[in-house]
């Protein structure tokens, strides 16, 4: 890998099929290359003039995988982001991107924002995450399809649909035996992957999906993130008070011989005198009726 003098300099690159548009966080300036081998020169020298030193890109089912690996082996530090990610971000900034350059712009002011680089893209993952991006597909897929079916009337329409359906099931049966059994073929993997699954509420697919498409999370530690990160403290927060439950007492006239005196004995002397506990004594009630 080529070394460069490092920069705090951020870019952001909107990925597409064909072009690569990409923007300077804190400049104007906006270039658009393709997405091939010499697009990628093109933009690693733009980058280097500029005194780029960390690039942003955004996920975009595999298009954006050449582009990393050559701004990675051009001494680049890579962030790849989750459109989700970068969506969130411009919701928290109240920002609206209109077009690509736009979105560049977008991706490099979210980029700017990340204290730390993620893990360098492990050549294991790069299969994994094609396999996990082809699930979640089928995924998305057979819920259309399921979807759709409710709806036809037609026998063979319906027997068509229903035989896409199964083969849809299977592959991604297929997909997730095959992710799951190459994450526990590397010990290192197996590990993470193990830590994962141990959370509350993470299953198999969701611990290989965050294994996969956050491979920082590798550095958590056993036990110490899960307390601080994703157990919620337990004692109340300060000004809030602590409600507990309350019980009713059980009444005196419930309990049997001997623990029924001695409740009615700590009874206050009015309700002694009352024990319907209606507030007034038997002589009091006697002359209201006789009145």
């Amino acid at each position: 890998m080529e070394q460069m003098e490092f920069s705090r300099k951020t870019a952001g690159v909107d990925v597409g099929k064909h072009h690569l548009d990409v923007a300077v966080h804190g400049l104007e300036d906006l270039a658009r290359v393709s997405n091939t081998a010499a697009g990628h020169d093109e933009l690693r020298d733009w980058l280097k003039v500029r005194g780029v030193g960390r690039v942003g890109l955004e996920a975009t089912g595999g298009y954006e995988r050449a582009a990393r690996l050559a701004l990675e082996a051009a001494g680049f530090e890579v962030v790849v982001h989750q459109p989700l990610e970068v969506r969130r971000f411009a919701q928290l900034k109240r920002r609206r991107a209109k077009n690509d350059r736009l979105d560049a712009q977008l991706i490099a002011a979210a980029t700017a924002q990340v204290e730390a680089v993620r893990a360098a893209q492990d050549p294991r993952l790069a299969e994994l995450a094609e396999r996990m991006t082809a699930y979640e597909q089928i995924t998305d897929q057979l819920v259309e399809l399921k979807t759709f079916l409710e709806h036809v009337t037609l026998k063979d329409i319906g027997s068509a649909l229903r035989t896409q359906v199964r083969a849809l099931e299977a592959l991604k049966l297929r997909l997730a035996s095959q992710i799951l059994t190459a994450i526990k073929a590397h010990p290192d993997l197996l590990a993470r992957y193990r830590l994962l699954v141990s959370l509350p509420g993470v299953g198999p697919i969701v611990a290989a999906t965050l294994l996969i498409r956050m491979p920082e999370l590798g550095g958590m530690r056993r036990g110490h993130d899960r307390r601080r990160t994703l157990r919620p403290r337990q004692r109340p927060m300060e000004g809030h008070a602590v409600h507990q439950r309350r019980t009713r007492p059980t009444p005196a006239d419930a309990l049997p011989g001997r623990p029924r005196r001695q409740a009615l004995r700590s009874r206050p002397e009015s309700l002694r005198r009352d024990p319907e506990g209606q507030g007034q004594t038997a002589q009091g009630r006697h002359r209201r009726r006789h009145a």
